[in-house]
């Protein structure tokens, strides 16, 4: 694969530059915020461990980062680049569900915690996979394409398996977890909006 262009690199920082300066007029944005760092936060955490676990699945499979091959480097660097669209987009649509309407409106830090509680279901999901994954690949002599065999060590063949099989359920997890954030939310704004509680901010910047 080609290696990765410079804007490729810079294009998402500046993204995230942006939407750190929008937060600071509009409450939606502090939502993004929080669902980036949720999200880019966690990836960095798995992606280090992926990256000693198979650095192929990196530098071979995805395009590579130019100059970039020490496995720490490799966690942060495709820790951000997987997650931080995702998240700034987790987050806004949740800011969305929790300010749009007449219902009581809920605060940004309403959000770290069920953020927290997905980000650890995204971990538990992972992390059985891999185990799940790691032990069925000797039962059921699952083998590589000789074709993908010859781009990695043999003794990484299994690991690039379980590599590639978490990272799809956690990207699927997060997903739907994601879902599940914003169905909380407007549960929470409705008992509220029932109840006659709770606080409204000012309104956020569209």
């Amino acid at each position: 694969m080609r290696p990765l262009e410079t804007y490729q690199l810079v294009l998402p920082i500046v993204m995230c530059l942006v939407v750190a300066v929008l937060a600071t007029q509009g409450v939606r944005y502090r939502f993004a915020l929080l669902g980036f760092g949720a999200i880019v936060g966690y990836a960095i955490l798995q992606d280090q461990v992926s990256a000693r676990l198979c650095p192929e699945y990196f530098t071979v499979f995805h395009n590579p980062i130019p100059g970039v091959a020490d496995p720490t480097l490799l966690g942060v660097c495709w820790g951000f680049l997987g997650g931080w669209w995702g998240g700034i987009l987790l987050g806004y649509v949740a800011g969305l569900v929790a300010t749009v309407g007449p219902r009581p409106q809920l605060h940004p830090r309403e959000l770290v915690l069920p953020l927290a509680v997905l980000v650890a279901v995204v971990a538990g999901a992972t992390a059985l996979t891999g185990a799940s994954v790691w032990r069925h690949a000797d039962t059921l002599g699952v083998a590589l394409d000789p074709s993908t065999a010859e781009l990695v060590p043999v003794e990484r063949h299994k690991a690039l398996l379980v590599v590639a099989c978490y990272h799809f359920v956690a990207y699927g997890s997060a997903a739907i977890g994601g879902v599940a954030v914003c169905v909380w939310i407007g549960t929470k704004r409705r008992k509220r909006g029932h109840q006659g509680t709770g606080s409204c901010p000012p309104k956020p910047l569209l």
